[in-house]
């Protein structure tokens, strides 16, 4: 007997949009709501409407279904916020495939709308509805029907593997060309002899173990790793076409540790994750790695004429504080609060 495949970022986009919101009214009907499916001619923004009555209370939310490869922004938590206000219900839940930029869960937490992200949803699909992917004919043929495939320069491909883009870029003072795909990244540097010019790859990373992409104006800090982090240092001059292609893989490494949000103090790399806070040295490694788990506590410290700091305290032995300097400590403090209370 065929075992019959996990949820994936790659079979909820296959999905319809339409037989995603039924897919999601199926979800919410197995957590115990009564689930109501509005009309494409009226539903007014509103994709799903989900009740749960217990001893006379009842709380009613609403729920916009948002299909996505790319990320979703603040412009979609403002028109999505107000429905609450107009319908007079409990709330607004906004469900993606893919994740939300940082201002998005910012503008979320102000007007309290409840967001499901693609990693959260994933989690919540193969709990409730484990075996219905096949069922319900969500995987498409075309999933089946892909092959290998061989980029120009002759780097062969596994099936189910595409090509999203390749950028040329700078690491140091040597460039490279990087070459993306669904599955994996490859640095290659082109190499000229007198009769053939050749693309060797230096190095190969697999898509699951990308953490994220710290951007800046003139470069980005690709964060690769598991237990173990390591940083690459990238420019391009198509440095917005590089962060967008990122933006659109990121559905395909949010099953595990992803970032948060990051800052850069000089050499030195702040970075919050899902799982952790990292303060790095670009160049020599990680300098302070705290488990959100082992954090008990977040203050801001500051006075006249001095710049607000991060203390972030670990429960260790002894009990250790760390001072963090970042850009803007209250939205930090905020930040890792909600994902130290989520663990």
């Amino acid at each position: 007997m065929v075992k019959k495949p996990k949820w994936t970022f790659e079979n909820l986009l296959e999905i319809e949009p339409h037989e995603f919101e039924v897919l999601l009214s199926g979800l919410f009907s197995k957590m115990g709501y009564l689930t109501e499916l509005t009309r494409y001619s009226r539903d007014r923004g509103i994709d799903l409407i989900i009740r749960i009555e217990n001893f006379g209370l009842s709380h009613t939310w609403l729920v916009q279904a948002k299909r996505y490869s790319h990320s979703v922004g603040v412009k979609e938590i403002r028109e999505y916020s107000s429905l609450k206000y107009r319908d007079r219900v409990d709330g607004v839940i906004i469900v993606s495939t893919s994740f939300f930029t940082k201002e998005a869960i910012e503008e979320a937490a102000e007007h309290n709308v409840k967001l499901i992200d693609g990693n959260l949803l994933i989690g919540m699909l193969e709990y409730y509805l484990p075996d219905e992917q096949n069922d319900a004919g969500y995987i498409s043929e075309k999933q089946t029907e892909r092959t290998s495939e061989v980029i120009g320069d002759g780097t062969i491909l596994k099936s189910g593997e595409q090509v999203i883009g390749s950028e040329t870029v700078m690491m140091g003072n040597e460039k490279f060309t990087l070459s993306i795909t669904n599955k994996n990244l490859f640095f290659k540097r082109k190499s000229t002899g007198l009769f053939s010019k050749n693309s060797q790859i230096e190095e190969k990373i697999e898509v699951k173990k990308i953490l994220g992409l710290h951007t800046e104006a003139n470069r980005s800090i690709l964060i690769i790793g598991n237990k173990e982090l390591k940083l690459y240092p990238i420019s391009s001059g198509k440095s917005g076409s590089l962060v967008e292609i990122f933006e659109n893989l990121r559905p395909a490494y949010l099953k595990g540790e992803y970032l948060i949000t990051s800052f850069r103090n000089g050499k030195e790399l702040t970075m919050l994750t899902n799982k952790r806070l990292v303060v790095a040295d670009i160049a020599k490694g990680i300098l302070n790695d705290i488990d959100n788990k082992k954090i008990v506590g977040v203050e801001m410290k500051g006075g006249f004429l001095k710049k607000d700091q991060l203390i972030v305290t670990e429960d260790s032995v002894p009990v250790a504080k760390h001072s963090l300097l970042v850009d803007n400590p209250g939205k930090w403090k905020d930040m890792i609060e909600q994902c130290v209370r989520t663990l």
